[in-house]
Protein backbone atom coordinates (compact mmCIF):
# COMPACT_ATOMS: atom_id res chain seq x y z
CA UNK A 1 0.00 0.00 0.00
CA UNK A 2 1.18 3.51 -0.84
CA UNK A 3 -0.05 6.45 1.21
CA UNK A 4 0.85 10.11 1.64
CA UNK A 5 1.96 10.04 5.25
CA UNK A 6 4.91 10.42 7.60
CA UNK A 7 6.53 7.15 8.60
CA UNK A 8 8.10 7.12 12.04
CA UNK A 9 10.78 4.62 12.92
CA UNK A 10 9.80 2.25 15.71
CA UNK A 11 12.09 0.83 18.36
CA UNK A 12 11.55 -2.66 16.98
CA UNK A 13 12.57 -1.48 13.52
CA UNK A 14 15.69 0.22 14.85
CA UNK A 15 16.83 -2.93 16.63
CA UNK A 16 16.26 -5.07 13.54
CA UNK A 17 18.02 -2.60 11.25
CA UNK A 18 20.92 -2.31 13.70
CA UNK A 19 21.51 -6.06 13.47
CA UNK A 20 21.22 -5.89 9.68
CA UNK A 21 23.80 -3.11 9.56
CA UNK A 22 26.18 -5.12 11.75
CA UNK A 23 26.20 -7.87 9.13
CA UNK A 24 27.78 -5.28 6.81
CA UNK A 25 30.25 -4.14 9.46
CA UNK A 26 28.36 -0.95 10.35
CA UNK A 27 26.87 0.40 13.54
CA UNK A 28 23.54 2.24 13.31
CA UNK A 29 22.64 5.58 14.83
CA UNK A 30 19.60 7.81 14.47
CA UNK A 31 19.14 11.44 13.52
CA UNK A 32 16.63 13.67 11.76
CA UNK A 33 16.05 14.42 8.10
CA UNK A 34 17.15 18.02 8.59
CA UNK A 35 20.24 17.14 10.64
CA UNK A 36 21.29 14.71 7.91
CA UNK A 37 21.24 17.49 5.33
CA UNK A 38 17.81 16.56 3.96
CA UNK A 39 18.74 12.90 3.62
CA UNK A 40 16.88 9.88 4.96
CA UNK A 41 20.06 7.94 5.53
CA UNK A 42 23.82 8.35 5.28
CA UNK A 43 26.67 5.86 5.17
CA UNK A 44 29.69 7.38 6.89
CA UNK A 45 32.97 5.56 6.16
CA UNK A 46 34.87 7.60 8.74
CA UNK A 47 35.76 6.06 12.08
CA UNK A 48 33.49 7.06 14.93
CA UNK A 49 33.26 6.02 18.54
CA UNK A 50 31.26 2.85 19.23
CA UNK A 51 30.45 1.30 22.62
CA UNK A 52 31.20 -2.41 22.74
CA UNK A 53 28.44 -3.19 25.26
CA UNK A 54 26.06 -0.53 26.56
CA UNK A 55 24.54 -2.93 29.11
CA UNK A 56 27.85 -2.93 31.02
CA UNK A 57 28.50 -0.34 33.72
CA UNK A 58 32.07 0.17 32.52
CA UNK A 59 32.12 1.32 28.91
CA UNK A 60 34.70 0.02 26.48
CA UNK A 61 35.06 1.55 23.05
CA UNK A 62 36.15 0.83 19.53
CA UNK A 63 35.95 2.80 16.30
CA UNK A 64 34.21 1.97 13.06
CA UNK A 65 32.12 3.14 10.14
CA UNK A 66 28.40 3.50 10.47
CA UNK A 67 25.01 4.34 9.04
CA UNK A 68 22.82 7.20 10.20
CA UNK A 69 19.07 6.85 9.71
CA UNK A 70 16.34 9.47 9.90
CA UNK A 71 13.67 8.81 12.51
CA UNK A 72 10.92 9.92 10.12
CA UNK A 73 10.20 9.84 6.39
CA UNK A 74 7.62 11.86 4.48
CA UNK A 75 6.51 9.32 1.90
CA UNK A 76 5.39 11.85 -0.72
CA UNK A 77 8.72 13.65 -0.57
CA UNK A 78 10.67 10.42 -0.88
CA UNK A 79 8.60 9.10 -3.77
CA UNK A 80 8.98 12.41 -5.58
CA UNK A 81 12.76 12.39 -5.23
CA UNK A 82 14.50 12.45 -8.61
CA UNK A 83 16.96 9.57 -8.87
CA UNK A 84 19.55 8.86 -11.58
CA UNK A 85 17.99 5.49 -12.42
CA UNK A 86 15.42 3.81 -10.15
CA UNK A 87 11.88 5.14 -9.77
CA UNK A 88 11.38 5.42 -6.01
CA UNK A 89 7.67 6.15 -6.47
CA UNK A 90 7.01 2.40 -6.83
CA UNK A 91 7.98 1.71 -3.22
CA UNK A 92 5.19 0.60 -0.90
CA UNK A 93 5.02 2.18 2.55
CA UNK A 94 6.36 -0.95 4.25
CA UNK A 95 9.30 -1.10 1.83
CA UNK A 96 10.59 2.42 2.38
CA UNK A 97 12.65 2.02 5.55
CA UNK A 98 14.10 -1.36 4.50
CA UNK A 99 15.03 0.20 1.15
CA UNK A 100 16.79 3.15 2.79
CA UNK A 101 18.80 0.88 5.09
CA UNK A 102 19.70 -1.46 2.22
CA UNK A 103 20.69 1.54 0.09
CA UNK A 104 23.17 2.72 2.73
CA UNK A 105 24.52 -0.81 3.12
CA UNK A 106 24.94 -0.80 -0.67
CA UNK A 107 27.27 2.19 -0.32
CA UNK A 108 29.33 0.03 2.02
CA UNK A 109 29.48 -3.22 0.04
CA UNK A 110 29.19 -2.28 -3.66
CA UNK A 111 30.56 1.17 -4.48
CA UNK A 112 33.58 2.66 -6.18
CA UNK A 113 36.13 4.24 -3.85
CA UNK A 114 35.95 8.04 -3.95
CA UNK A 115 39.74 8.32 -3.64
CA UNK A 116 40.50 5.87 -6.46
CA UNK A 117 40.33 8.36 -9.39
CA UNK A 118 43.37 10.17 -7.99
CA UNK A 119 45.49 7.16 -9.00
CA UNK A 120 44.41 7.27 -12.67
CA UNK A 121 47.23 8.62 -14.84
CA UNK A 122 45.13 9.51 -17.89
CA UNK A 123 43.83 13.00 -17.06
CA UNK A 124 40.75 12.74 -19.30
CA UNK A 125 39.70 9.43 -17.77
CA UNK A 126 40.43 10.73 -14.28
CA UNK A 127 38.29 13.82 -14.85
CA UNK A 128 35.43 11.73 -16.22
CA UNK A 129 35.53 9.36 -13.25
CA UNK A 130 35.72 12.22 -10.75
CA UNK A 131 32.72 13.90 -12.38
CA UNK A 132 30.48 10.83 -12.43
CA UNK A 133 31.50 8.71 -9.43
CA UNK A 134 28.92 10.20 -7.08
CA UNK A 135 25.96 9.54 -9.37
CA UNK A 136 27.27 6.08 -10.31
CA UNK A 137 27.61 5.13 -6.65
CA UNK A 138 24.02 6.25 -6.11
CA UNK A 139 22.93 4.02 -9.00
CA UNK A 140 24.82 1.05 -7.55
CA UNK A 141 23.43 1.60 -4.04
CA UNK A 142 19.89 1.83 -5.43
CA UNK A 143 20.39 -1.36 -7.43
CA UNK A 144 21.69 -3.17 -4.36
CA UNK A 145 18.74 -1.98 -2.29
CA UNK A 146 16.24 -3.04 -4.95
CA UNK A 147 17.81 -6.50 -5.11
CA UNK A 148 17.29 -6.83 -1.36
CA UNK A 149 13.73 -5.50 -1.28
CA UNK A 150 12.38 -7.20 -4.40
CA UNK A 151 14.88 -9.88 -5.37
CA UNK A 152 14.54 -11.09 -8.93
CA UNK A 153 12.32 -8.23 -10.08
CA UNK A 154 13.60 -5.94 -12.85
CA UNK A 155 14.76 -2.48 -11.80
CA UNK A 156 11.94 0.08 -12.27
CA UNK A 157 13.45 2.89 -14.32
CA UNK A 158 12.40 6.50 -13.99
CA UNK A 159 12.31 8.62 -17.15
CA UNK A 160 15.78 10.00 -16.46
CA UNK A 161 17.07 6.49 -15.86
CA UNK A 162 15.70 5.31 -19.19
CA UNK A 163 17.53 8.09 -21.02
CA UNK A 164 20.82 7.45 -19.20
CA UNK A 165 21.09 3.67 -19.47
CA UNK A 166 23.83 3.62 -22.10
CA UNK A 167 25.74 6.44 -20.42
CA UNK A 168 25.58 4.78 -16.99
CA UNK A 169 26.72 1.44 -18.43
CA UNK A 170 29.65 3.15 -20.17
CA UNK A 171 30.68 4.99 -16.99
CA UNK A 172 30.56 1.81 -14.91
CA UNK A 173 32.62 -0.03 -17.53
CA UNK A 174 35.17 2.80 -17.59
CA UNK A 175 35.52 2.79 -13.81
CA UNK A 176 35.72 -0.99 -13.64
CA UNK A 177 38.59 -0.82 -16.12
CA UNK A 178 40.61 1.95 -14.49
CA UNK A 179 39.58 1.78 -10.80
CA UNK A 180 37.81 -1.56 -10.27
CA UNK A 181 35.58 -2.06 -7.27
CA UNK A 182 37.09 -4.18 -4.53
CA UNK A 183 34.26 -6.49 -3.55
CA UNK A 184 35.06 -8.03 -0.21
CA UNK A 185 32.88 -9.45 2.52
CA UNK A 186 32.79 -6.85 5.32
CA UNK A 187 33.89 -7.96 8.75
CA UNK A 188 30.65 -8.57 10.61
CA UNK A 189 30.14 -6.98 14.00
CA UNK A 190 29.03 -9.07 16.99
CA UNK A 191 25.30 -9.76 17.11
CA UNK A 192 23.41 -8.49 20.13
CA UNK A 193 20.91 -5.78 21.00
CA UNK A 194 23.32 -3.92 23.30
CA UNK A 195 26.56 -4.57 21.43
CA UNK A 196 28.42 -2.15 19.16
CA UNK A 197 26.19 0.86 19.73
CA UNK A 198 27.40 4.30 18.58
CA UNK A 199 28.19 6.47 21.59
CA UNK A 200 25.94 9.20 20.19
CA UNK A 201 22.94 6.92 20.84
CA UNK A 202 23.51 7.38 24.58
CA UNK A 203 23.28 11.17 24.50
CA UNK A 204 19.50 11.51 24.91
CA UNK A 205 16.89 9.47 26.73
CA UNK A 206 14.90 9.24 23.50
CA UNK A 207 17.80 7.58 21.69
CA UNK A 208 18.48 5.25 24.61
CA UNK A 209 14.88 4.05 24.46
CA UNK A 210 15.46 2.83 20.90
CA UNK A 211 18.31 0.61 22.12
CA UNK A 212 16.42 -1.15 24.91
CA UNK A 213 15.61 -1.25 28.61
CA UNK A 214 18.86 -2.90 29.71
CA UNK A 215 21.14 0.01 28.82
CA UNK A 216 23.31 0.68 31.86
CA UNK A 217 22.47 3.93 33.65
CA UNK A 218 26.13 4.23 34.65
CA UNK A 219 27.17 3.88 31.02
CA UNK A 220 24.79 6.67 30.02
CA UNK A 221 26.15 8.99 32.72
CA UNK A 222 29.72 8.17 31.72
CA UNK A 223 29.09 8.80 28.02
CA UNK A 224 27.34 12.12 28.60
CA UNK A 225 30.02 13.23 31.05
CA UNK A 226 32.69 12.40 28.48
CA UNK A 227 30.87 14.49 25.88
CA UNK A 228 30.53 17.49 28.23
CA UNK A 229 34.19 17.31 29.20
CA UNK A 230 35.24 17.07 25.56
CA UNK A 231 33.22 20.15 24.61
CA UNK A 232 34.64 22.10 27.55
CA UNK A 233 38.21 21.06 26.70
CA UNK A 234 37.67 21.95 23.05
CA UNK A 235 36.49 25.45 23.95
CA UNK A 236 39.48 26.02 26.22
CA UNK A 237 41.91 24.94 23.48
CA UNK A 238 40.37 27.36 21.01
CA UNK A 239 41.88 30.41 22.75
Amino acid sequence: MKTDTTLRLTRTQYRAFAEQAKQAGCSLSLSTFRALGNCWGIFDPRARLVCLDVSADELAFTEGCGIQLSTSVETARLRGNQRPEIDWSVLEDHEIYPFIVAHEIGHRVDNFCYWAPARIEDSQVRTRCERTIRSINEVLADRYAWSQIRPGEPVPLCELGKSLQEEVAADIALMDEHMPRVRREPRKLPVGQYLHIPEVMLMTDSMVSFIGTRVSASAVVHARSRARNYRRDSRSRAY
